[in-house]
Formats: structure tokens, sequence, C-alpha cells
């Protein structure tokens, strides 16, 4: 039996049958229309949930913005800790309740040229997050006040110069945004659980894989993902945990999803959220780890939309 190729789609087909580069092109096109309308679908009905479960209407075209974070921990135990770098040897960050963390100093005194910027929220006393990005120049082992202080500190990048042809000056020292209630020694704080974020010499970017979602917007999760580096002693297992935690009304930290274990020699393991799950404002969040037995060095990356509160 001879097939029957529409005049229009000629051009689509080869003569040996096989679609053509524009045919494939075409095709491709069609593929990305469909993924883009089930994106839309499941955005929506994340949208319509909210409305109903919490009576806020929250619109992602209105906020324009996705969120991903992403860390690493060298040090993971056979307790739970977070998927961040934290000072010393702290597990978990210290979650404060008040705007204290105040300052940001570096290690090296040879660090005074670098401009950090600085994202984070305040809190009121309702428990109220407000997102806020600043930026503070580096003073070596002095300490800078931020210009607003926070109540958490979730991402801090070395800032461009501003002007081509030149790159900032790689850190030296280990840079630490901390709550300076026990102050410094030589540019490190005095309580480790007081460091909030730090950046690591020759590193540009902090690897917190934790966050806090602001009082006007809900986060809609698309994807987590978490994997293992290096395995240290007899560890060939690692768990994961994606959690939040409801800061205005007093919470617990609750699961989003199921755990994800990954076996050393496999390279990660991925949990698609279908439908969208869904974090509500002013919560904090964070993926947490624990191996089997000793240590492991281990990363993870939530993605996600922000929506904005309307």
């Amino acid at each position: 039996m001879t097939a029957i190729i529409p005049q229009k789609m000629v051009r689509y087909i080869s003569p040996d049958g096989t679609l053509t580069q524009e045919g494939i092109l075409l095709l491709l096109s069609f593929q990305e229309q469909i993924e883009a309308n089930m994106a839309g679908s499941e955005i929506l009905q994340a949208q319509n949930v909210v409305l109903s479960t919490y009576g806020d209407k929250a619109s992602v075209e209105r906020k324009k913005k996705n969120l991903n974070k992403f860390g690493t921990n060298i040090t993971i135990g056979t307790t739970y800790g977070t998927v961040a770098q934290f000072q010393g040897t702290t597990a978990n960050e210290t979650f404060v309740t008040t705007n204290i963390i105040d300052s940001v100093v570096s290690s090296s005194a040879s660090d005074t040229t670098q401009t950090v910027t600085i994202e984070g929220h305040t809190i009121d006393v309702s428990g109220n997050l407000t997102f806020v990005v600043q930026d503070a120049v580096l003073n070596g082992q002095t300490e800078v006040t931020l210009t607003t202080p926070l109540a958490r500190a979730t991402r801090m990048v070395v800032k461009a110069t501003g002007t081509f042809g030149t790159s900032p000056a790689a850190l030296v020292g280990t840079v630490y945004v901390y709550d300076n209630t026990d102050g410094i020694t030589a540019g490190v704080p005095n309580t480790a659980a007081a460091t909030k974020i730090l950046l690591q010499p020759d590193t540009t970017q902090t690897n917190k894989c934790a966050t806090a979602i602001s009082g006007t917007d809900y986060w809609f999760l698309t994807e987590v993902e978490a994997g293992i580096g290096n395995a240290a002693g007899p560890a060939d297992r690692v768990t994961f945990k994606l959690e939040r935690r409801d800061i205005k009304n007093g919470g617990p930290w609750v699961p989003v999803g199921r755990e994800i274990t990954v076996a050393v020699g496999n390279p990660s393991g991925q949990f698609y959220f279908q439908p969208l799950a869904i974090i509500p404002p002013n919560n904090d969040v964070r993926v947490v780890a624990k191996t089997n037995a000793s240590t492991c060095e281990v990363f993870a990356e939530v993605q996600g939309y922000l929506a904005l509160i309307v």
C-alpha cells in the first residue's frame, strides 16, 4: 500500500521516507509547544490550589522569576546535615527570629577590593519575611556592617567590577556573613553557629541548598536533584530529604516529597514534582542528607518558579 502525502507536507519528507532537516525542526517546534502547554497547565493548577487552600491569588506571570538553590557539603555524616557550607563543624543553621545578621568579614587582610552582593530576608515581629539584596565592600579582617541587618542570609556572590576588561580579585580568605554578637578573631567569627553563609577562597558564590520564601511569594517546585561526590570509609549510600518549615506559625520541619537515596557509584538521583510542589510564604526550605556510615561529599539542587501574591 502506498502512502499519500499531502502536497504541503512533501518538503518535510525525504525520498527515502525520512524527515528532512526542515521536518525535524518542525517536529521539535511541536514538541516544544506541547511541553510549554504542559508547563502552563501545571502552573495554572498550582495557582488554583493556592487559591483554594490558602485564599491567595498567586501569579507566576506577574513575578517573572525562577528560583534555583544549590549547595554542597563535603562532610555529611550519619546524622542529617544541611547540604551547605557552614563554619567549622556546624551541620545545620541556627535560625534567628530577629534581624541580627549584621556583618561580613574575610579571614584574609588581603581581601579589601572586592564587593559582594548578599541576598537574604528581614523579619518583622509577626514572622513575615521581606526579601533584601545589598552590597558590601570587603575590608579584610575588619568587619563591615551590613546596610540592612537580616534574619536570613541565603546567597552571596562576588560582584562584577562594572569595567570592561577587568575582573574582581580572587578571594584569598574565607568570607563570612554572620551575627556579630560574639565578635571575631583575625577575621573569623568567634561562634561558628553565628555564620549563616560563607564564601571559600577562590570561589565566587555560596553553595547553600537552603533558602526562605518571603511573605509575598509562593515557590512552585519542579524538581529536586541530589548526588554524591567523593565517599570516604565504608559509606555506600546517602539519603536526602527536602523539607520546609512554617516560620510565621511556628511549624516543624516537614518533608516535601519522598526521600531520595543515592548509592555510591551512581551519579545522582532526581525527583520531579507532578503536580508541582507548593511552598507557602514565610517558610524556610532546605535539603538535608545523611550517610549510612562514615562521611561523604554531597550536592543538591532545587528548582522552581516564584509566584507573586496579587
